[in-house]
């Protein structure tokens, strides 16, 4: 039998790695085991999930990762987001938004430490936000039926 050429669909999650502490940005070990369970989870409900820093080798230039990542998001059925003080989420999903990709936010605690008014403007660019991933969860198989 031959094999298809068609793959299956997946989201890119936008991977955050450093928040902003208000001096600096510093490796957030806890953010990483978030979006780890998170993903764990989506694929646990059969979702397929590519994340540019488990997914791709990491002993590559820069320069290819990043166009690697632009690639993956290039032909990703959506976006997901882990909103908090991650810069770099934020140039992934301006990326994202540019060639009309849905885009999916999760809220996180980091993402209260901004408060209201500046949590309002960054969720204003995703096409839906969701407190948790059984929320995303639901809503994308809905979306898939």
């Amino acid at each position: 039998m031959k094999k298809s050429n068609v793959r299956k669909p997946y989201y890119f999650l936008c991977t955050p790695l450093y928040s902003w502490d208000g001096n600096k940005l510093r490796w957030d070990r806890e953010m990483h085991k978030e979006w780890y369970g998170i993903v764990r989870q989506l694929e646990n409900n059969g979702l397929k999930v590519v994340v540019a820093l488990r997914d791709l080798p990491q002993n590559r230039t820069g320069k290819w990762l990043r166009r690697k990542e632009f690639e993956l998001i290039r032909k990703a059925s959506g976006i997901i987001v882990l909103l908090g003080n991650t810069p770099g989420i934020y140039a992934e999903s301006g990326y994202a938004k540019g060639l009309n990709k849905p885009l999916y936010g999760i809220r996180t605690e980091r993402l209260k430490d901004f408060g209201v008014k500046v949590q309002n403007w960054i969720e204003s660019i995703y096409t839906e936000v969701f407190d948790d991933a059984d929320s995303l969860i639901r809503f994308l198989a809905k979306k898939t039926k």
